[in-house]
């Protein structure tokens, strides 16, 4: 089954253990790399290179943003202040303001120094089970996640092939008419001929006319262009069927046919096929639009 999945999603995840809930969500934006920004209580700081690893299991590119909330319903706070580490800060402050002749901190501020607070969630049961509550948490929102990618990306997709049939069709178009490119140089060409030849006495041998032609047909051949711009044709459906995400594949190869189709504008030298280069440039325009969406 093809996959093509967008760079925008939204997912939210929850886990709830006893008193304790937590509530993970995630929002992503384009980006040409993975770039990740992550919030979440002091607690889970240890488990930081854990969620960014298991992120990157399932996203490729785009910058995520991953919130984390721990509510704790009818429990004491975890935090404690440390007495006998605050008592020693403050015999050691007080005997020191007096000989500085200046006034003693007050103890709100001594709460700001090491080791007064301690917070009990960091014990090994509570990572514990914070932990568990986070796997379990992170795995729904990132399935949620991956689903509102999955559909946005239907839906990009749907609209690729849309502009991709919109090329091909114009591309037929072109290769049908550049034998008319020759034929109606050919006769333009005889036709100045018969002009100059009426009024003056020049001879114009066939072998010559035949050397411009050919001069002009090398310089008008769009044959290779053609030729490479079905060859991505046909790759860009095997990028769309693969079972990966390939949006930055198909980026590459846009790039790549518009590189052929500018040529055949170059070259061709006719009303009708340039009318055709515009159309075709014009739905890969929107193609390279949709696909900085995609992963």
């Amino acid at each position: 089954m093809a996959l093509l999945l967008s760079m925008t999603g939204i997912g939210i995840g929850c886990a709830e253990s006893g008193e304790e809930r937590l509530m993970v969500e995630i929002r992503s934006v384009n980006n040409r790399y993975f770039k990740l920004s992550l919030r979440s209580p002091d607690c889970f700081a240890v488990f930081e290179p854990e969620i960014e690893k298991t992120l990157r299991e399932r996203i490729s590119r785009g910058t995520v943003n991953v919130s984390i909330r721990l509510e704790s319903r009818g429990l004491p706070s975890a935090i404690r202040i440390q007495q006998d580490v605050l008592k020693g800060y403050w015999s050691q402050l007080q005997p020191l303001a007096k000989e500085l002749k200046t006034k003693p901190p007050r103890l709100s501020e001594l709460l700001t120094l090491p080791g007064v607070l301690s917070d009990e969630s960091q014990s090994s049961t509570a990572a514990e089970e914070h932990l568990a509550l986070l796997k379990q948490a992170l795995t729904s929102a990132l399935d949620e996640f991956e689903a509102f990618r999955c559909r946005e990306g239907a839906a990009m997709q749907a609209d690729l092939c849309k502009q991709q049939s919109l090329i091909i069709e114009k591309s037929k178009l072109v290769r049908e008419t550049a034998p008319q490119v020759l034929q109606e140089y050919r006769e333009k060409l005889l036709e100045r001929i018969n002009q100059i030849l009426a009024n003056s006495a020049t001879q114009v041998t066939p072998a010559e006319v035949v050397r411009e032609m050919s001069l002009f047909a090398d310089k008008c051949d769009i044959n290779e262009e053609l030729a490479r711009l079905a060859s991505h044709f046909e790759q860009f459906e095997k990028y769309l069927s693969d079972q990966i995400s390939q949006g930055r594949k198909i980026e590459f190869l846009l790039q790549e046919m518009f590189r052929e189709i500018n040529t055949v504008g170059s070259k061709a030298n006719h009303a009708a096929i340039a009318h055709c280069v515009v159309e075709m440039k014009a739905a890969l325009e929107r193609m390279r639009e949709v696909i900085q969406n995609v992963e």
